[in-house]
């Protein structure tokens, strides 16, 4: 594919690229490597489903559980998939045991709607005390991978190692009579690798969730390491967003840098959780912000990186910059106005990050296929095994 570029007497041909600093991305490109996608799910009777994404239904596949189905009425249910996933596998329990359907979710775009019947041999299972629905991003058992540049506005070496955040979220919320309604989240994050020297620290904000939300909730942060812990943001009024902070990373760093040079690396990276519980019961309006909070959690899941300094902030497209932040237009949208290359990617699975001034494209490239055509072709590059030289972690909790 070629196209004119805006230099007079220029051709911009994506083939001839070798660095993702000469990349130009499609203007229309989102950046996401996950779309959302409706399922409408009616059962022939009042039961509870789960949904995987391999048909194994493995735990490491599994994004919802016990979802609750009144007899003959359709539910529907968001779901947000890797773009490479075609299909979806929803359990649902038998006589027997479980039995298993298969739904063609298409991949890239899903802006049609799925729907499933259950057969008749769907088992009915009306008993609902104590049971949760959990929503997990991005599945049950593993994580997903949040990088970072942090040169914002201007371009860096692209390895995206300025930040990488390993992250998990279960979000639940109550589905029977048991006396109380404990709706909440458990988020949990890993520090996996620093390469910037800039004093920037992680940070979330729950975009659109007001801290009236957070009201007579409990709640509880956890971190394998003493010296760096999450925070919710004080002084904020009940309209403002929910925002935490992980303060102390950067006594991760050894000569300005962690987990960036193959040799020299170290696994005892520091888990942090967040877990928000709140009793809804007689509070229906909480209830259905925690509910849609879980059902919809990409839409409020605004995480960023803010330098203590300067405040300056990193955030993913789509997202503009917090109220905390003095230095930056609320207009900003963290995308470079010409070449339309980001500062921030989200991957729905651990992968290994590229080496200290590695650039991601000769890490995995196939990269540059995904940003050329806007998220048209090589939707799964992260997939692949990668070359040059990459920090492998793994997946350790």
């Amino acid at each position: 594919m070629q196209f004119a570029s805006c230099e007079k007497g220029s051709v911009y041909n994506p083939d001839s690229i070798s660095s993702t600093k000469d990349l130009t991305a499609p203007a229309d490109f989102d950046w996401k490597t996950s779309e959302s996608t409706i399922l409408s799910i009616t059962s022939p009777v009042s039961t509870f489903a789960s949904i995987y994404t391999d048909a194994a239904c493995s735990a490491d596949s599994l994004i919802m559980e016990n979802i609750a189905l009144n007899a003959n009425e359709a539910k529907e249910i968001s779901l947000e998939l890797p773009t490479y996933i075609t299909s979806v596998y929803v359990q649902y329990p038998t006589a027997n045991g479980t039995g298993t359907s298969e739904v063609n979710v298409g991949s890239m775009t899903r802006a049609a709607n799925k729907s499933l019947v259950l057969p008749a041999t769907t088992a009915s299972n009306t008993d609902s005390d104590n049971k949760f629905t959990h929503v997990y991003y991005p599945n049950k058992n593993s994580k997903g991978t949040l990088m970072f540049e942090d040169l914002y506005p201007s371009k860096g070496d692209y390895d995206f190692n300025d930040f990488v955040i390993g992250y998990n979220v279960d979000a639940f919320f109550s589905v029977g009579s048991n006396g109380e309604t404990r709706d909440g989240f458990t988020m949990t994050f890993q520090v996996r690798a620093i390469g910037g020297s800039l004093p920037f620290r992680p940070a979330l904000r729950l975009k659109g969730w007001a801290m009236s939300n957070l009201e007579g909730a409990t709640i509880e942060f956890k971190s394998t390491l003493n010296d760096i812990n999450m925070e919710l943001v004080s002084g904020r009024s009940g309209n403002d967003d929910v925002i935490f902070v992980i303060n102390g990373t950067e006594n991760l760093k050894s000569g300005g840098f962690y987990n960036t040079y193959a040799n020299k690396t170290s696994t005892n990276f520091p888990v942090i959780t967040c877990k928000v519980i709140r009793n809804n019961k007689n509070d229906e309006r909480r209830f259905l912000n925690y509910m849609s909070l879980a059902a919809a959690l990409p839409n409020y899941f605004d995480f960023f990186i803010q330098n203590t300094s300067t405040t300056d902030e990193i955030h993913f497209y789509g997202f503009g910059p917090t109220d905390m932040c003095t230095t930056q237009s609320s207009t900003t949208e963290y995308r470079d106005p010409k070449s339309k290359l980001v500062w921030a990617i989200a991957i729905p699975q651990l992968i290994a990050h590229p080496q200290e001034g590695t650039d991601i494209l000769k890490v995995y490239p196939n990269f540059k296929g995904w940003v050329s055509s806007g998220g048209n072709s090589s939707v799964d590059w992260y997939t692949k095994k990668p070359h040059d030289t990459v920090i492998d972690l793994g997946d350790i909790d």
